[in-house]
């Protein structure tokens, strides 16, 4: 044998004779564990949050272990005095068996600590007897959550000074800092005082807008939308308020407002706004399907600085497999007032329930958009024809004035679970001014969520609607009633409720429906529904027959709204149909 090969076997020989001591100490060392035994009440707060713990579950080594058990015992004191407990009892057990040790863990919490007193003191403006500081500093007090005689908890504790932070900084107040705060704690009573000094420094008004950002659009449509004059009062609800009405202008993809604080210059503190511009121009295309009108594309096309004017002009064709429709308007941005004016045409054209209706209307509107109120009055000129089955044709002409009414008051506008939304709308005709048929026309629709437990909603709805003519046929069929469907009432085709006429369903002149439906979500995603429908559509109150329809379907939460798949049962025609839709009908 060569002496390089002699030396190369010696080698791995060692190296052999290494790793095998090496897993040979690695199978001998123990695994290791702990066990907190500690009321319910505490138990998840020091299992989570106990570094032994987190530790132990990564996979630790003996010097390791016993380097963590002799920390342990003092984080669970810390821990505990969180939640007002300073004086409990913890022991410590190491079970050092063959194959495994484990760290016990048995705490007695003893007495909680409870709130003996509490001092909130006021400094700087908010202190002085102006405006209306002297009921800010009661309700304050009022609202600061650690009574006397209360346990003391960490998290309440800091929420306190938060809250009384945030109360002073979003109205007058936005220099408000905690200058002291104090809990201190007396082991042997079992007691704990607190004080809390809060200097709300000067008040601190509003001044002029400054705008930054602007290349495409004229800045009068940030300024046309400010609603704070020069000298209010500093409101973060008010610049909040700025910022969501310029991102819903569409003319700005980012908005940022905030305001220029500067202790020694509290008085009319700037408006800061900056914004990034949408595109001038904009065109969007979609596709869908509904189990009401089939499946269907669209495209609309936006323009914005139309002309060189802040105005936006926007067009759009929809084309499905039972409507189809066409429009071009001319919109301008939000004046001071919050009213927005459009002037624009509209081509409509549909087949339902074998009657097939083709209209043109002109739209002259003023829209008033808003959160919680929404208000449209307009005139609309329309040109209608209408083919009701294989023998009844109609052409007419109506210059309707109308009227339309929203208001909501929901937790959430796309997914609502509490509150109500209320829409009216009214519209009238009189006959001889480019009108065929007089008529007055009133619609209400009325939904309401309730939250049941943590996931679940009730949903109630009603609609009722009333239009007066003396011959319906020879109003335009926007004016008048149909029912059925996805949003109305499951278990019948879309608008197939009405008044029968040559094996045709035509609009009715009244309406009445009504709906309950329960919501039981699993997760946050998915979940199921049960609900039940009722209404008609006919041409007098003592012609309507109300229609049952009751089922259950599933729910899915999307971005764009809850989609919902139903299978309902119509019991006045004994059959079952499958309904798809997308958000909520307002």
């Amino acid at each position: 044998m060569q002496p390089r090969s002699s030396w190369r076997l010696l080698g791995a020989a060692v190296a052999a004779l290494i790793a095998l001591s090496i897993a040979t100490v690695r199978a001998a060392e123990p695994t290791f564990a702990v066990r907190i035994d500690a009321p319910e009440e505490v138990r998840a707060l020091l299992e989570n949050n106990l570094r032994i713990v987190r530790r132990v579950k990564e996979g630790v080594n003996q010097r390791r272990f016993e380097r963590l058990t002799g920390r342990a015992a003092s984080e669970i004191r810390e821990l505990l005095a969180t939640e007002g407990y300073f004086s409990p009892r913890v022991e410590l057990r190491i079970d050092q068996g063959a194959q495994q040790w484990t760290a016990r863990y048995a705490v007695e919490l003893g007495e909680p600590s409870r709130i003996s007193a509490v001092e909130l003191q006021f400094r700087g403006t908010i202190s002085e007897a102006r405006w209306d500081n002297a009921e800010r500093r009661s309700a304050l007090e009022a609202s600061w959550p650690l009574k006397v005689g209360d346990r003391f908890r960490q998290a309440r504790w800091d929420e306190g000074k938060d809250g009384l932070l945030r109360a002073l900084i979003d109205e007058r107040y936005p220099l408000a800092q905690v200058a002291e705060s104090e809990a201190r704690v007396d082991p042997k009573a079992r007691t704990v005082r607190l004080r809390v000094l809060v200097d709300s420094g000067p008040a601190v008004t509003l001044g002029p807008l400054r705008v930054s950002g602007l290349e495409r659009y004229p800045e009068s449509i940030v300024r046309d939308l400010n609603r704070i004059a020069p000298g209010t009062p500093f409101s973060q609800k008010k610049l909040s308020d700025l910022q969501r009405d310029l991102l819903e202008t569409t003319y700005f993809t980012s908005a940022l407002v905030s305001a220029e604080l500067d202790a020694a210059r509290p008085d009319s503190a700037p408006i800061r706004v900056s914004v990034v511009e949408t595109p001038r121009r904009r065109l969007r295309l979609g596709a869908g399907y509904s189990t009401d009108v089939g499946f269907k594309v669209e495209a609309v096309y936006a323009q914005r600085a139309f002309f060189g004017t802040p105005w936006q002009w926007t067009s759009g064709l929809r084309i499905a497999q039972r409507e189809q429709a066409a429009f071009s308007e001319v919109l301008t941005p939000r004046d001071a007032r919050g009213h927005r004016y459009g002037v624009g045409v509209l081509f409509d054209r549909e087949d339902i329930q074998n009657q097939t209706t083709t209209s043109v209307s002109a739209l002259i509107r003023r829209l008033t958009p808003g959160r919680e109120r929404d208000s449209e009055l307009g005139l609309a000129p329309t040109y209608e024809e209408k083919e009701i089955g294989d023998v009844t044709s109609e052409r007419l002409k109506s210059l309707p004035l109308y009227g339309s009414w929203t208001w909501r008051t929901v937790d959430n506008l796309i997914d609502p679970r509490r509150g109500w939304m209320l829409n009216l709308k009214t519209a009238a005709a009189l006959q001889g001014l480019l009108t065929d048929e007089s008529f007055i026309n009133g619609y209400a629709k009325a939904t309401g969520f309730i939250p049941v437990g943590e996931r679940d909603t009730f949903i109630a709805r009603a609609e009722l609607g009333r239009t007066w003519a003396s011959d319906p046929r020879r109003v335009p069929s926007r004016y008048l009633f149909r029912t059925g469907g996805s949003t109305t009432v499951r278990g019948y085709a879309f608008e197939s409720l009405g008044v029968r006429l040559d094996g045709a369903v035509t609009g009715g002149r009244v309406l009445g429906l009504a709906s309950a439906e329960y919501v039981h979500m699993f997760n946050e995603t998915y979940g199921i529904a049960t609900f039940v429908d009722a209404g008609d559509a006919a041409d007098s109150v003592r012609d309507m027959d109300l229609k049952l329809g009751y089922g259950v379907g599933a729910r899915y939460k999307s971005p764009i709204g809850p989609l919902a798949l139903d299978v309902a049962y119509g019991r006045d025609i004994d059959d079952y149909r499958v309904h798809f839709s997308v958000g909520y009908s307002f």
